[in-house]
């Protein structure tokens, strides 16, 4: 599970199939933050070689609101059988129009569009 979008780092280079993947979830009683990696393209990556795994341009942490938290990481959210905390921060990342904004380091990325599942 991963998203593909474009999106401009920060320098100005847009990498226009770059792979998203959230590396962790981290979910409490009452909050949640997940880390994202964000690479080139799905070959940098690299699922099936781990020799051949590129250094993400971007590596962030999110922290998602108490409300969005109650939303999508919720326990009685979480028990439902096609619900996991991965999935969820993917549907909630999809909600976002700037996750990072916390990080000067990060360029703003509107999740809410262009985004495709892979």
């Amino acid at each position: 599970m991963a998203i593909q979008k474009s999106i401009e780092d920060n320098v100005g280079v847009t990498h226009t199939e770059a792979y998203v993947k959230v590396s962790a979830v981290h979910v409490g009683t009452d909050s949640t933050s997940l880390s994202v990696n964000i690479y080139h393209n799905a070959a940098a990556r690299s699922k099936s070689d781990d020799t051949s795994i590129k250094n993400p341009f971007i590596e962030e942490r999110a922290w998602v609101s108490a409300t969005d938290h109650a939303t999508f990481f919720a326990d009685s959210v979480l028990k439902a059988n096609t619900k996991s905390p991965i999935s969820q921060a993917y549907a909630w990342l999809k909600t976002q129009t700037d996750a990072f904004d916390a990080f000067e380091s990060t360029p703003a990325i509107n999740w809410t569009s262009g985004t495709t599942d892979v």
